[in-house]
């Protein structure tokens, strides 16, 4: 395939401008069409080049990739801008991960109400220079080096870049406290051996992804469980958690945060991750929109009881019009047992994660899906699958209310 990537969104910054930046830094010239009336993102929709209907879209060697991590990962890749091994693309996504936490403040804050604008600038100024900023400040002083990871200009330092400058538009002396951040590099060792150890409340959240995927590759781990909100102070201040928020996996050497980042090297690490970057860009689109509807899944017991059925309709919506549709549709072009390739990936071990649980909300949701009734069928009887969903394994059962006042106990009082 050549020519220049082709990207598709509206004339300004949003979820593209992240995209442009490593394009940019990679030295490639792109191609831009901007979408100026809704006809011609229902047109885009029409003709099947959204795979979950949303802009982003970036045409790249022959794919039509959306989904803005998915496509970010791609274009590292790509150009080098990844880390030379599997450790220092763990340590690039975790970083990018938690400026992308940044970036999300950022991006939504046009869109504030005028009444709550000054508050949520406060909120972003209090963010970058407590949490953020400083924990950069301290990656940069600790590595010794020009760049976050390793001594070679990376994605992490494009984000970096990215993210000081949108701060500073708002906020400009917001450097003020950090001398590091005015150059962009390593990160606190755990244990070098061992079974993993996962740091978590004791239920689903979003360390599920997680233990299924190891539970997938059939590799033991251990868990902690945070039982009080000391036990969270605790591992903020020894260091342990890079942006102060669990899930937080201990393995290789490494305390890492992020669950992207930490399935992701967990998938690579144990051949979950596509044959090539193709299919690895693929296996990214698909998770991402998993991710999607797995956080409305997970959000809905956090609501007040008044918002429940509004949320729900919507909920179930999406799930039976917009992403499972794809995934069906998926399965009948491809013409495999699995989504990308011939071979189980993190894409496939996500996906039937997050059809068991929407079937625990709609136990015929699948009724209109025959590729993924048997999708669901075959998965669940890979071995190493079937024995993690036997009762008294590490899956944890479908959340509580008093899982949800436990969690609240212990992430917001």
């Amino acid at each position: 395939m050549s020519g220049k990537p082709r990207l598709t969104y509206l004339n300004g910054r949003g979820r593209m401008e992240s995209i442009r930046w490593l394009l940019g830094a990679a030295g490639v010239e792109f191609e831009e069409v901007y979408l100026e009336t809704k006809e011609q993102y229902e047109k885009l929709i029409k003709d099947g080049f959204l795979l979950f209907q949303q802009v982003p879209l970036v045409e790249i060697d022959g794919m039509k990739m959306v989904q803005t991590r998915a496509i970010m990962s791609y274009i590292a890749g790509k150009y080098n801008l990844y880390g030379k091994d599997l450790k220092e693309r763990a340590l690039i996504d975790m970083y990018v991960e938690g400026l992308s936490d940044l970036m999300q403040m950022i991006l939504m804050f046009p869109f504030s109400p005028p009444d709550a604008k000054e508050k949520n600038l406060e909120s972003i100024k209090e963010r970058a220079t407590n949490r953020y900023f400083p924990v950069f400040e301290k990656v940069l002083k600790q590595h010794g080096q020009d760049f976050l990871v390793g001594n070679k200009f990376s994605w992490a330092d494009v984000q970096l870049m990215e993210a000081i400058l949108a701060v500073e538009e708002k906020v400009p002396d917001v450097l003020s406290g950090f001398p590091q951040l005015q150059i962009p590099g390593n990160q606190a060792r755990g244990n070098m051996s061992g079974k993993p150890k996962l740091h978590y409340f004791n239920g689903r959240g979003r360390m599920e992804p997680i233990r299924w995927l190891l539970a997938a590759a059939g590799v033991e781990f251990e868990e902690s469980y945070l039982e009080k909100k000391e036990d969270l102070t605790k591992l903020q201040n020894d260091g342990s958690l890079l942006f102060q928020q669990v899930p937080m996996v201990e393995i290789d050497g490494m305390k890492l945060v992020q669950t992207r980042a930490i399935v992701n090297y967990i998938s690579t690490k144990y051949n979950h991750y596509g044959k090539d970057m193709k299919e690895r860009a693929l296996i990214d689109m698909y998770v991402e929109g998993m991710f999607d509807l797995n956080e409305l899944l997970m959000k809905y017991g956090y609501l007040p009881a008044d918002q429940k059925e509004e949320y729900f309709s919507n909920m179930m919506d999406k799930a039976e019009n917009r992403y499972f549709p794809a995934f069906e549709k998926v399965l009948k072009e491809h013409g495999k047992d699995f989504l990308v390739g011939n071979q189980l990936s993190r894409a496939d071990v996500q996906l039937l994660e997050v059809i068991l649980m929407a079937e625990e909300y709609k136990p015929d949701i699948l009724a209109k899906f025959p590729l993924l009734q048997s999708f669901k069928a075959r998965l669940s009887n890979i071995p190493t699958i079937k024995k993690f969903l036997q009762p008294g394994s590490q899956r944890k059962p479908r959340t509580t209310e008093e899982d949800i006042a436990r969690a609240i106990k212990i992430f917001r009082s």
